[in-house]
């Protein structure tokens, strides 16, 4: 399974920060999902039921940002509590590759070391809470103040999915 990766990230904006990876399984998709604006903060793992095929799709997201939790419906929007709706081999491989993506490309406030490392010219108190690494800064293309990435195939249908149907009422006030 070859993950497809975005990231938009504008260093200059406090939390500005919207990251996926996802993989394809027939005609669904599964994947991981962080973003951080102004003072939210949400990850989480997700599934999209029927995103390849001719049905309405069904948005899926861990309520936490732990693929073996509880688990909810964004869309068509609601309020029960589910299991995780992916097959067990792929719930373990989306966390493996959660943490690969993870230590690849962001870096976190409270990560310690890594955070006062890569920027240190901002101290920690005012860091966002998540960011591209600084050394992943020049892999990504620069359009203005905005940074970007994505790898080829990335299926942007996607990223307004979850843009448009990400619950922003569930996430979480950053620390």
């Amino acid at each position: 399974m070859q993950p497809k990766v975005y990231i938009s990230y504008s260093p200059g904006k406090p939390g500005s920060l919207f990251a996926l990876f996802y993989f394809e399984s027939g005609v669904d998709i599964h994947g991981w999902h962080i973003e951080a604006r102004n003072l939210y903060f949400s990850a989480a793992f997700f599934t999209v039921e029927h995103f390849y095929a001719n049905h309405t799709p069904r948005l899926y997201r861990s309520i936490q940002d732990d693929v073996y939790g509880p688990w909810t419906i964004d869309y068509p929007p609601t309020r029960d509590e589910i299991r995780c709706p992916a097959p067990e081999a792929i719930a373990h491989e989306l966390e493996r590759m959660q943490s690969m993506f993870v230590e690849e490309w962001l870096d976190f406030r409270n990560d310690g070391g890594t955070r006062a490392e890569e920027r240190a010219d901002q101290p920690d108190e005012s860091a966002p809470e998540a960011g591209v690494k600084a050394r992943r800064l020049p892999r990504m293309l620069r359009q203005g103040n905005a940074w970007t990435y994505m790898t080829p195939g990335i299926d942007m249908n996607l990223v307004q999915l979850l843009r448009k149907y990400w619950r922003l009422c569930e996430k979480v006030p950053a620390r």
